[in-house]
């Protein structure tokens, strides 16, 4: 083999394998994310909007300043299932910080924004089909929803990356299980980038007036479900 030939061959064989890195790079980047709690996951250049009252409240009784575990592997629920008030957290240090808005869409392809629902409590489930976790907590949403569908707006935001999970991947599993809450697609990630929901599942519970009241990262426990329903019907 001539030494033209030799440089061609391994140019080529160089262009496949950063090529093959890109792509993977490219995969992973999303399922790499760090695991950040709610309170601070703003858009850039929205400021939170914060008054007197109460803190935002980590079910799992972690306080917003507190590294938790990533679950985004496990998904296992918080072994602490203490949930502080904001009566028992420093008073100096309590704020509300108002929901920062999304666009979303429908099974119909109709765009559909957080804000869309505001005057009636919230809760908002970000789920993927690959992910296990999410898949066992969905019956405790169902129930809750079927419960509680008058007084509190459920949203289930299929968080699709276009890699591991589709619209197409996400309708089916719902349609074969039966469930009946809605479901919403997040085909840009925008709901996902907005409260950096990257370990799922995470579940963010609002106020009627717009307000973050409680979050969980992990799977729910039905004790841990209860406490943000209630949170959200004080």
């Amino acid at each position: 083999m001539s030494s033209k030939v030799r440089t061609i061959t391994g140019m080529l064989l160089l262009a496949v394998i950063l090529a093959g890195a890109y792509i993977a790079y490219n995969k992973l980047s999303l399922m790499n994310q760090p695991d950040i709690t709610v309170p601070g996951a703003g858009k850039t250049g929205q400021a939170n909007n914060s008054t007197s009252g109460e803190t935002i409240t980590d079910i799992s009784g972690n306080n917003e300043n507190t590294d938790t575990t990533d679950n985004s592997d496990t998904g296992a629920p918080e072994k602490n299932e203490d949930m502080q008030s904001g009566d028992e957290k420093q008073q100096s240090e309590e704020q509300k910080y108002k929901a920062f808005d999304f666009t979303v869409y429908d099974s119909e392809g109709k765009e559909v924004n957080l804000s869309d629902f505001f005057g009636k409590p919230i809760i908002i489930n970000f789920w993927a089909t690959w992910c296990p976790y999410c898949i066992q907590e969905m019956p405790l949403f169902e129930q809750g929803f079927s419960k509680y569908k008058d007084d509190i707006h459920f949203m289930m935001v299929q968080s699709i990356d276009g890699i591991k999970d589709t619209k197409e991947k996400g309708e089916k599993f719902i349609n074969d299980n039966g469930y009946t809450f809605p479901v919403y697609f997040d085909l840009d990630l925008d709901a996902t980038a907005t409260y950096q929901a990257y370990s799922l599942p995470t579940t963010v519970f609002i106020d009627r007036d717009g307000y973050l009241k409680a979050y969980h990262r992990g799977m729910l426990t039905e004790k841990l479900f209860q406490k943000g329903i209630d949170l959200l019907l004080e």
